[in-house]
């Protein structure tokens, strides 16, 4: 069975961390022994007009800029047309069994205006937060509705998101996957040379001090809720003796000299390190030397940073924002509610208190479980074999 990903994000030069689970979804397949290429025709670093072909770590990967029309009004028309066009090369070199589409819009929408005219299945894997959205709008709508409806299968990479599309009121086969974690990387040992950062190499600390984690963008949206992750940091460090904590933030964005500034007039610049972007290759090193992870999103349709926290073994502290709330149990970690500092600062109280009763074994258990290659896999091939039989 050939399974071709088309791609609505996708790492690129510019951005190797967009849409890092896709490809993460994509190796999986194919160290399961699935024929897998990735078409991704959005891809701007790519010269308007070209379709680029390379192997990228043993996967076929097409990449095609279908946005470079300059009217704003007629870009997505002819993207649409263009990215059609360029699905139809590919189809035509890969002879794919089934198109595999991650995010809905646009990408959802190409195979759908495709698939009307050649007999092949697709079905969707959805991670977009704000799909509610572009549904609002009747130029969208008027094509996602079919999009999805004609889908063999969507795939929410939550069960938030399913609620949200199942407020829509389409006639739509949802069936929620997770997205899926390299635990072969992201384990709590490794014997390989652990980083090719000096930064990282150096990265010391007083004996006994907790290292808290945090990763995410530092958009103009502040959708990852930093804002108030500073303060409440703040109060817990006043509360604690002088350098037992330290809070690594990893992420780059428009915010990001704002939050500096921030944690400088809070009087912890001392107890934070900016890393700015960090090389994915680098991203386990910096899970293994934290005590745990914390996510405190106002809006989060799954969150992978946390799976990718959990299969090191450490614990995470959420907010109740959407994703995370089908992940994090008990046993893995604390929910608290998003948006407020206060909550924060008691769930970062009660973290330090139980980090002693966390077992990284049965942490890491439950990441292999349910967030695995394996997993994943197996529960796709199921899907694949179906919709293909079927058609």
């Amino acid at each position: 069975m050939r399974v071709l990903i088309l791609a609505g994000w996708y790492p690129n030069q510019e951005n190797p961390m967009k849409g890092i689970f896709v490809r993460e979804q994509a190796f999986a397949l194919a160290k399961a022994g699935l024929p897998v290429a990735v078409f991704y025709p959005f891809d701007e670093t790519i010269n308007p007009g070209k379709l680029n072909y390379q192997l990228e770590e043993s996967i076929p990967v097409y990449r095609a800029n279908t946005l470079g029309f300059r009217n704003r009004y007629l870009a997505r028309l002819v993207s649409y047309f263009t990215a059609h066009q360029r699905l139809a090369e590919v189809v035509k070199l890969f002879r794919p069994d089934l198109i595999h589409v991650q995010v809905g819009y646009p990408a959802g929408i190409v195979a759908y205006l495709f698939t009307r005219h050649h007999k092949i299945p697709y079905i969707i894997t959805e991670h977009m937060s704000y799909l509610q959205d572009y549904v609002a709008k009747w130029q969208h709508r008027i094509l996602l509705r079919p999009t999805f409806e004609q889908a063999a299968f969507v795939l929410p990479v939550s069960q938030a998101l399913a609620k949200q599309i199942e407020s829509f009121g389409w006639k739509v086969k949802l069936k929620p996957v997770p997205n899926v974690v390299d635990t072969e990387r992201f384990a709590p040992t490794s014997s390989e040379e652990q980083t090719k950062n000096p930064a990282l190499k150096d990265q010391g600390g007083a004996p006994g001090m907790i290292r808290i984690l945090f990763a995410g963008n530092m958009e103009e949206t502040q959708i990852k809720g930093v804002q108030y992750l500073l303060p409440a940091f703040a109060q817990v460090c006043q509360e604690t003796p002088k350098q037992m904590l330290h809070l690594d933030l990893v992420g780059d964005g428009v915010k990001r000299a704002a939050y500096e500034e921030q944690a400088k007039n809070l009087g912890i610049s001392d107890c934070c390190t900016f890393h700015g972007r960090v090389d994915p290759h680098d991203m386990p090193e910096l899970y293994r030397r934290s005590d745990f992870m914390i996510l405190p999103s106002l809006k989060e349709t799954f969150g992978c940073v946390l799976i990718e926290a959990l299969a090191t073994g450490k614990p995470v502290l959420a907010t109740n924002c959407g994703g995370p709330q089908s992940i994090v149990n008990e046993k893995v970690g604390l929910l608290v509610q998003s948006g407020s500092t206060q909550d924060l600062v008691q769930g970062i109280r009660k973290m330090l208190t139980k980090l002693d009763q966390y077992e990284s074994a049965e942490i890491r258990e439950y990441a292999l479980t349910h967030y695995s290659g394996q997993a994943l896999t197996m529960t796709l091939k199921k899907i694949y074999a179906q919709i293909v039989e079927n058609s």
